[in-house]
């Protein structure tokens, strides 16, 4: 992976740039992306964090040097490049991940209240509480028999909750340059489609979350918020005001890549 992004570097030489959405445009430069081997090449691959992006000032009007071709059947089928197109459009970077692994050790110890938040929050309408009356994929203890028998103490949540805060520390200390790192995420979001992702779920009969994908992406806004307050709150001394603001754009980008690894299951896009 890392030299098909090293291939997107522009060298341009003396040659005059010319505005591909002008009239006096006549040559259109391709991406040099090529098709991954495999949907799962990612999981072993290396993902060098720059943008190929030649737009990224995006407080001029100056016109993008070249367009970059996208194969939308491609990146449906291969995780690989669908994260290489994803951190170029967010531009996601090495600065970003560097950013967030600085914030981390800060920001850790509002996991636990996050997820607690998030759970009584969830409880707060019966279409996101309902889903917790199904068994999920690993718990094999006792289940409430009605709405109202399920509090944030059952057995249930306390074991949804581990998995919810694990999620949580690995966005903030995950290796952004892993191909398993993305992988990891894409695997979450297929658990919760009601397909399972994992070999050994399905041999053992185990079932996966099925919930659906407008609770999912208001519970992903929600944690967002938790984060960004998290970071703007660290003390000065800690972390400057300057890179808050990054790390907060860092964050931001990392839980809409997340957003867009439920979505794929969910629409097929």
């Amino acid at each position: 992976m890392e030299s098909k992004f090293a291939a997107l570097n522009l060298d341009l030489g003396n040659e005059p740039l010319v505005c591909p959405f002008s009239s006096g445009a006549s040559i259109s430069t391709k991406s040099s992306r090529s098709p991954s081997k495999s949907p799962t090449e990612t999981e072993h691959s290396q993902t060098p964090l720059h943008s190929a992006s030649s737009h990224t000032d995006y407080s001029s009007d100056t016109c993008p040097v070249f367009t970059q071709e996208v194969d939308p059947l491609l990146i449906k089928t291969s995780l690989e490049d669908r994260i290489a197109y994803l951190t170029d459009f967010l531009n996601f970077t090495s600065r970003d991940a560097e950013l967030i692994t600085k914030i981390a050790p800060s920001v850790n110890e509002v996991i636990p209240p996050m997820v607690d938040g998030m759970y009584a929050k969830l409880f707060e309408f019966d279409i996101t509480k309902t889903v917790f009356m199904t068994r999920n994929q690993g718990f094999d203890g006792p289940l409430p028999q009605t709405l109202e028998e399920l509090t944030l103490d059952s057995a249930q949540i306390v074991f949804r909750k581990v998995f919810m805060k694990a999620w949580a520390r690995r966005v903030l200390t995950a290796d952004y340059t892993k191909g398993k790192t993305w992988a990891y995420m894409d695997k979450v979001g297929i658990m919760h489609t009601g397909a399972s992702p994992f070999k050994h779920q399905r041999t053992m009969g185990i079932a996966p979350l099925n919930v659906p994908y407008r609770d999912i992406a208001l519970t992903l806004g929600w944690i967002q918020s938790v984060l960004h307050k998290a970071i703007l709150e660290l003390p000065e001394s800690t972390c400057p005001a300057a890179e808050k603001i990054e790390a907060v754009m860092a964050i931001n980008k990392v839980i809409w890549i997340q957003n867009d690894l439920f979505s794929r299951h969910y629409i097929g896009d």
